[in-house]
C-alpha cells in the first residue's frame, strides 16, 4: 500500500508530471500568478440547455423540456471582456450539448480568431469526421465522454439506450483527425470525462490505460451530490475509502507503466483543480459562478431584491471580477477550514470547492460557509494514519 512515500520529494524526482489538456486546467504557479496579478486565465460558458442525452449525473439537469439558447452577441461581448482581463482559453461547457448550439461553429471560429484556445466539452454523439477536422483546424481542445466501456453501463448513465456506440464513434473521429497526436510532450488536445461511481468502479484501471496509451487526458471526476445525481444516483456515490483505493492504484499504474507522478489528494485524479483562483463560470442565464456545481446564483442569501446581482447582463465582467463576492472566491485558499486550511499541499490543491459547496448547502450551511469547508473527498489524513506503525 502506498502511504507517505506517495508524496516523497525524492520519489517525485524520478518521474515526470502528467500531460495537461490544453486550455482546460492551469497549474499552480500559473493559477496563483494570475490571481495575484488580477487576471483571468479562462472562462467557462454555457451555450444551450438542449441535449441529446439525459445523463443521470448532470449538474445542470439538461435535456429537459425547458430549452434555453444563449444570445450569440452576448457571448461575443463576454469573451471580448474576458480577453481584456487576460484569458488564454474559453471552455465551452454547454450546460447541454454545445454542438447543438445554433451558432456553434461561429463561436469556435470567433474564439480562435482572438488568439484564444477554444476548449470544448462534448458527448461526441454529433462528432462527424468533418466536424472533428473543423475543430482541429481551429486550435480547439476537446473533452469527450467515456463513463464506461460496457455499453449497458454507459447507456444507463447517459440516460439513453444504444448511445455507447455513438459516443465511441465520435471519439474515434477525433482521434483520426489528429487530436490524439500531442502538440508537445506535456500537453494534449483530447480528453475524456469519466464520472466515477459504484457502477463503473471496476473499470477505472482499464479506462486509465486506454487514455495513457492514446495520449488522452483522463478527466476522472467523482460523482457530486448536485443536480440530477441527487435523485437518480444517490446510492452510487463512492465513499472515502473507495476513492482512496482507486486513486492510489492509478498513481501506482502511472509510476510503473508511464513514468508519471502526481499528488493523489487533488479533486480531479492526477490534476489539481484551482479554477476558483483564475476562472469564472457563466451559466445560460448570464449568472456568474466560481464553477459549475458552485451554484451561488441559486441561493436566496446572495440575492438582492430577489435577483442575483453578478450577471453579465447587469454588470461588466470586470465589475463582477472585482466584486466583494468574487474577490472572496479568488482568495478562498486564505480562509479554508479544517484539514484544507492547514494542509502543506495548499499551493497545489484547495480541495474540490464545488463538492464542498454542494455538501454544505445540502446540510443547511450558508453559501460562503459551505464554500470554505474542508474537502469531503480528501483522504490524506486517513492515508497517513493507515501507514502508521
Amino acid at each position: 500500500m502506498l502511504g507517505d512515500e506517495v508524496i516523497s520529494p525524492n520519489t517525485k524526482n524520478l518521474f515526470s508530471p502528467p500531460p495537461i489538456l490544453k486550455g482546460y486546467m492551469y497549474g499552480a504557479e500559473e493559477a496563483y500568478g494570475a490571481r495575484d496579478s488580477n487576471r483571468l486565465l479562462a472562462i467557462r460558458l454555457e451555450t444551450n440547455t438542449s441535449c441529446n442525452l439525459r445523463c443521470r449525473y448532470c449538474y445542470a439537469q439538461s435535456g429537459g423540456d425547458s430549452i434555453k439558447v444563449a444570445d450569440f452577441d452576448v457571448l461575443k461581448r463576454v469573451i471580448s471582456e474576458a480577453k481584456e482581463l487576460g484569458i488564454k482559453s474559453v471552455v465551452v461547457i454547454g450546460g447541454g450539448e454545445p454542438t447543438l448550439y445554433p451558432k456553434f461553429r461561429e463561436l469556435i471560429a470567433y474564439i480562435d480568431s482572438l488568439g484564444i484556445i477554444p476548449m470544448l466539452f462534448s458527448n461526441t454523439i454529433l462528432m462527424t469526421k468533418e466536424l472533428a477536422d473543423f475543430l482541429y483546424k481551429h486550435n480547439a481542445s476537446v473533452m469527450g465522454k467515456l463513463d464506461s466501456l460496457r455499453p449497458e453501463v454507459q447507456d444507463y448513465l447517459a440516460g439513453r439506450e444504444g448511445v455507447s456506440r455513438e459516443i465511441r464513434t465520435g471519439l474515434e473521429n477525433l482521434m483520426k483527425a489528429g487530436f490524439a497526436r500531442p502538440d508537445s510532450p506535456g500537453e494534449v488536445r483530447l480528453g475524456v470525462s469519466f464520472v466515477s461511481n459504484k457502477m463503473n468502479l471496476g473499470e477505472i484501471e482499464e479506462i486509465w490505460h486506454f487514455c495513457r496509451q492514446n495520449n488522452i487526458f483522463p478527466n476522472m471526476e467523482i460523482l457530486t451530490p448536485t443536480g440530477r445525481a441527487n435523485d437518480e444516483l444517490a446510492d452510487q456515490m463512492l465513499n472515502a475509502e473507495e476513492i482512496r483505493k482507486y486513486k492510489l492504484k492509478l498513481l501506482e499504474i502511472d509510476r510503473e507503466h508511464y513514468g508519471l507522478d502526481w499528488l493523489p489528494y487533488t479533486p480531479i485524479t492526477a490534476s489539481g483543480c484551482l479554477q476558483h483562483l483564475y476562472s469564472l463560470y457563466i451559466n445560460i442565464d448570464g449568472n456568474i459562478r466560481p464553477c459549475a456545481p458552485t451554484k451561488l446564483d441559486e441561493h436566496p442569501a446572495l440575492k438582492v431584491e430577489g435577483e442575483y446581482p453578478c450577471n453579465v447582463n447587469k454588470m461588466s465582467l470586470k465589475e463582477i471580477y472585482d466584486s466583494e463576492l468574487f474577490t472572496y472566491v479568488r482568495n478562498i485558499d486564505k480562509v479554508l477550514e479544517g484539514r484544507c486550511g492547514n494542509c502543506e499541499h495548499l499551493d497545489e490543491c484547495i480541495g474540490c470547492r464545488g463538492y464542498a459547496y454542494s455538501v454544505g448547502i445540502n446540510e443547511g450551511m450558508e453559501p460562503l460557509e459551505a464554500l470554505r469547508m474542508e474537502c469531503q473527498q480528501c483522504f490524506k489524513q486517513d492515508c497517513l494514519e493507515n501507514e502508521m506503525p
